[in-house]
């Protein structure tokens, strides 16, 4: 009976120390976790409210109500990105996991968009939303709604009937973005949706074309004009219209509004867009040396350098920014560049793949003005160099140059002693009308 009851007491104390080893090892396992450096993400619950800026300003901000869901979201990229900037997972909206997503503890960023921005096209509204969050050791955070808006900058161009009729039919509203622009015709109703690639970035409007206050005979019109501070999700409305006529001289009104969202975005007209008199000749106020304007005629195709006088020798210095604003109201058909410089020789040209007569409208046939038989396909090479060629210039009515990405080249080539660089530009149009203009800069001294 005590060898029986001595067993039993012994089986008893080897159950409870194999309990006490099975639980000492589970303690251990939860004290990995503990020390783990891993956190949780829930998406199951996320709500997406998308919000459209469709509403008359007008009507005031107490009455205004945000158009919502009225955006199919299910196929918006969502994209998880770390503080490396990297995209640790990206999955459809639709297609959300339902478990939450394992992430290294830290910093991250939930993005969702509708689609790719374009750098500026017709009726593309993009819409999307970011929101930051951080993972916490073993913690779960859960994302339970996004509210999503325009993710580009809206413009629409309209014209009072008055001034339309007065208006010749090729007459463009050119609206630019930074370096992406889209031409509006008069009777354009679609908006245009640009990249905005700053927090604060600015809306350059060039009106070009024709005018008849008889509404028959059409001289030439321009001008130039910007709008200031526009952010991602705003939507400027630009209005024209005649407030004034006089012989020799037009005075043109312009409206503009600015909202995003929620809000109506305070604009002071007077700030961002002044009235001014248009000249029949292009120049406005009281610049026309004292002629009385009217009687020049603006060359078509025309060639102006951006804030400079393009007849005049200029010196090459740090910040300096070169582009060409050529006009074709028929189209350009050919344009080309010559290079005639004291530094960028046609050796010197070869060795960036270029050679000293641009073909911008057809690259291929770029060509070395020693040998002008052979041609020399350049349309790589200039597109590195940012240069707008082939389909970007051939027919276009309005084309920017920009060549201020080859002045550092240039000043670096040239050397401190004086060097003059002349690039002579010649532009024809699809009815054999040509203009030639030289852009003259220096370097050194």
């Amino acid at each position: 009976m005590r060898f029986t009851k001595f067993a039993a007491v012994t089986l008893l104390a080897t159950l409870l120390m194999a309990g006490c080893a099975e639980e000492k090892l589970s303690f251990g396992n939860e004290g990995e976790e503990n020390t783990s450096n891993k956190g949780f993400l829930s998406v199951s619950d996320l709500t997406v409210d998308c919000r459209i800026d469709e509403n008359d300003p007008e009507l005031g901000l107490s009455t205004r109500q945000a158009t919502r869901n009225s955006v199919d979201v299910a196929n918006f990229e969502c994209s998880i990105i770390n503080e490396n900037n990297e995209v640790v997972k990206s999955f459809k909206y639709s297609e959300r996991p339902t478990e939450p997503i394992e992430l290294e503890i830290g910093d991250y960023i939930f993005k969702m968009q509708s689609g790719e921005v374009a750098p500026a096209a017709w009726d593309s509204p993009v819409y999307g939303a970011v929101k930051p969050f951080k993972i916490v050791r073993n913690e779960t955070e859960d994302l339970s709604q996004m509210v999503c808006s325009l993710m580009q900058i809206k413009v629409s161009v309209s014209f009072d009937p008055t001034l339309l009729e007065r208006l010749g039919a090729q007459t463009l509203t050119i609206v630019s973005v930074g370096e992406n622009s889209l031409e509006y015709t008069l009777t354009e109703s679609r908006a245009g949706f640009f990249l905005a690639p700053q927090v604060s970035n600015t809306i350059s409007l060039r009106i070009w074309g024709t005018y008849a206050a008889d509404k028959v005979n059409f001289k030439n019109i321009e001008m130039n004009k910007e709008v200031l501070d526009v952010k991602a999700g705003q939507h400027s409305k630009v209005h024209f219209y005649l407030e004034h006529e006089a012989e020799g001289s037009i005075k043109i009104g312009v409206t503009l509004r600015d909202w995003v969202t929620d809000e109506i975005v305070p604009c002071n007209v007077a700030d961002l867009v002044v009235e001014e008199e248009w000249k029949e000749d292009g120049n406005t106020g009281d610049n026309d040396g004292g002629n009385g304007g009217g009687d020049a005629v603006v060359e078509d195709p025309s060639i102006v350098w951006d804030g400079h006088d393009i007849s005049k020798r200029e010196q090459i210095v740090d910040g300096i920014e070169v582009d060409l604003l050529v006009s074709a109201s028929k189209g350009i058909k050919e344009f080309l560049v010559q290079i005639d410089s004291d530094s960028l020789t046609p050796d010197v040209l070869s060795g960036i793949n270029i050679c000293n007569v641009l073909n911008l409208c057809h690259p291929e046939k770029s060509y070395d003005s020693r040998n002008p038989e052979v041609f020399i396909n350049t349309e790589e090479a200039l597109r590195n160099l940012q240069f707008a060629v082939g389909e970007d210039v051939l027919n276009k009515t309005f084309v920017k140059l920009s060549i201020t990405s080859f002045m550092g080249m240039l000043k670096g080539v040239s050397g401190a002693d004086l060097k003059h660089h002349d690039f002579v530009l010649t532009v024809t149009d699809n009815e054999g009308n040509t203009t030639v203009k030289t852009l003259m800069l220096q370097t050194g001294k």
